[in-house]
């Protein structure tokens, strides 16, 4: 809906000349829609009509001049319309929040968030995305996020731009650093990736890098993260990646024959495992979805064309997303069928882990190098 009201107004343009460079400000006549630096990674062109008089221009024109004379100058005399989801517009809400000449971290905003859902935790993947979309850089603050260690990573605008932001509000640099300025892992520091891969994290770049999003489909690897993406649920998918070793010991490699034939001494005994989530329902969904898994593969000859009856063999190339319709279509099916903590989004995410969906971003090492994946 919001892109169809964008089509059918006129849209306005005014060049801004800032020590940074270029940046292009988009309005509709009345708000101020867009801010973005020339080379910001997710600016695109429109057609707009340059009109430099416009007042919306002008009081943004002196908010940015009054910003690059090191001044404080408030948003809230501007007439700001961004447009995006009702999540991405909670998140920039919050961002508009944080201080002049202060960082919060990923974390610290996901925490945010998840109090004003009404929820026990939010994923700093999705807030990330979010932050990454903000459309109006500079005036909602997303160069103020930064690691919880202090790396200044996720800026469409470019990662020096970010540092020489936080540089010109006093920030105290010291703490903070780019990814480049310390050693990751050989090859690695070099590439770009999603945002949401922690860069901190080896074993997170690892699963970027070599696993998210490859096509795999044999039907051990597939129950294997269907297990992996049901416990996530309420959780942060880092967490569960970092356990998963011991999850895989905890689950007989998640042998799927094995864990449908679990009894209550099994259940007991992950119970008191520490290396696992240990949440009773989500042991017992386990076996259950076990058992639904093999009658899937009886029925279809595989799991991954049970899938297909749904997917047609495509891989659907998107991001910024939570579900979608073939999501919605094979959580209902597996919810009618007795597989549990398999709602939508969870489904959305694991098509999205083994390769159906490519939500790799279009700046990402990645996002090209992925083929469609073919029936096996």
């Amino acid at each position: 809906m919001v892109n169809k009201i964008m089509r059918e107004i006129e849209l306005y343009q005014y060049i801004y000349h800032s020590p940074l460079g270029k940046i292009i400000l988009e309005s509709d006549g009345t708000h101020l829609l867009s801010l973005q630096l020339e080379n910001s990674r997710y600016y695109i062109s429109k057609e707009a009509t340059l009109k430099k008089e416009l007042p919306i221009f002008q009081v943004t024109k002196k908010w940015l001049d009054d910003y690059f004379k090191k001044k404080t100058p408030s948003y809230e005399q501007l007439n700001l319309l961004p447009q995006g989801t009702t999540f991405q517009k909670q998140v920039w809400q919050y961002l508009l929040t944080i201080p002049y000449g202060k960082t919060v971290s990923y974390q610290q905003v996901a925490k945010e968030i998840a109090k004003k859902r009404h929820k026990t935790s939010m994923s700093s993947q999705a807030v990330g995305h979010a932050i990454a979309r903000n459309p109006i850089m500079i005036i909602i603050p997303c160069h103020r996020v930064v690691g919880v260690t202090g790396n200044l990573i996720g800026y469409a605008g470019g990662l020096n731009v970010k540092k020489k932001l936080l540089t010109l509000e006093g920030v105290d640099m010291s703490k903070l650093y780019l990814p480049k300025e310390k050693v990751l892992s050989k090859g690695t520091s070099s590439l770009n990736r999603c945002k949401w891969c922690n860069l901190e994290n080896e074993r997170y770049i690892n699963y970027h890098d070599k696993e998210w999003g490859v096509p795999k489909f044999d039907n051990h690897y597939l129950f294997e993260m269907l297990v992996l993406e049901s416990f996530q649920a309420g959780l942060s998918w880092e967490c569960i990646l970092n356990k998963r070793e011991n999850f895989r010991l905890a689950f007989d490699h998640f042998d799927y024959e094995k864990i449908s034939e679990y009894q209550i001494d099994k259940i007991e005994s992950l119970m008191e495992n520490p290396g696992i989530i240990r949440n009773r329902r989500k042991i017992t969904a386990t076996i259950t979805n076990a058992q639904v898994f093999k009658k899937i593969i009886q029925e279809f000859g595989s799991f991954y064309h049970y899938l297909v009856t749904f997917s047609k063999g495509e891989t659907f190339y998107e991001n910024d997303k939570t579900h979608s319709e073939l999501s919605d279509k094979i959580s209902k099916d597996l919810i009618r069928r007795g597989m549990k903590f398999v709602g939508t989004t969870i489904i959305y995410s694991y098509l999205q882990a083994i390769g159906i969906i490519n939500s790799h971003e279009k700046d990402c090492f990645l996002y090209s190098s992925l083929q469609t994946p073919k029936d096996n």
